[in-house]
C-alpha cells in the first residue's frame, strides 16, 4: 500500500462533518461500521444511522459491521454494488467481517430505517467501474435514502475531484 491511499470516514447529519483522513499507514487491518439508534435524536435521520456513513478501503479489505440485532440490517442495494459483487444482508448478528474484493461503490442501508435515511456508501478502491450505475439507481429510491446517497456521492466527487 502506498501512503497516498486513504480512509475517509464522514458522519452526515444535516451538514457535513468531516472525521480526519487517515493515511496507509494508520488504516486498521479491519475498518469498523456501527449501526447507531440515537434516541435522543431531533429528527429520524440522526436517530437511525451508520457511523461512519462514508468509507473509502482498498480492495481486499475487511470491513466490521457491529450492531445488526434487532431490526437494523446492513442491506446491500443490488443496482448500486459492482457487476459481479455478491449481495448480501446481515441482521440479527451483533458483528460480521466482510471482505471486498471488487473495485467500486456499495450502496448500503439498513432495511428497516433506509427510510428514515439510514444510508451509507462503502467505495472500495477505484469508484469509476459502478459509479455512473450506481447514482442512475437513486430516483428509484425514497425521499430519504436518495438525500441520504445524494449527499454522500458529492463527498466522493468532492474527494476525487
Amino acid at each position: 500500500m502506498t501512503t497516498s491511499l486513504k480512509l475517509s470516514a464522514v458522519i452526515l447529519a444535516g451538514t457535513m462533518a468531516f472525521v480526519p483522513v487517515a493515511q496507509a499507514e494508520d488504516i486498521p487491518e479491519v475498518a469498523v461500521v456501527h449501526q447507531i439508534i440515537d434516541l435522543n435524536a431531533d429528527t429520524p435521520a440522526h436517530a437511525f444511522r451508520f457511523e461512519p456513513k462514508y468509507l473509502q478501503v482498498p480492495a481486499g479489505a475487511t470491513v466490521r459491521f457491529k450492531g445488526s440485532t434487532g431490526r437494523h440490517t446492513v442491506t446491500s442495494i443490488l443496482r448500486m454494488i459492482p457487476v459481479g459483487a455478491r449481495a448480501f444482508e446481515i441482521r440479527g448478528k451483533p458483528e460480521l467481517n466482510l471482505t471486498f474484493e471488487k473495485e467500486g461503490v456499495y450502496g448500503i442501508r439498513c432495511r428497516v430505517h433506509g427510510r428514515h435515511g439510514m444510508v451509507m456508501l462503502l467505495v472500495v478502491g477505484d469508484p469509476s467501474s459502478n459509479l455512473k450505475e450506481a447514482k442512475a439507481y437513486l430516483p428509484k429510491l425514497g425521499d430519504a435514502e436518495r438525500a441520504g446517497f445524494e449527499e454522500l456521492f458529492a463527498y466522493l466527487e468532492a474527494q476525487n475531484g
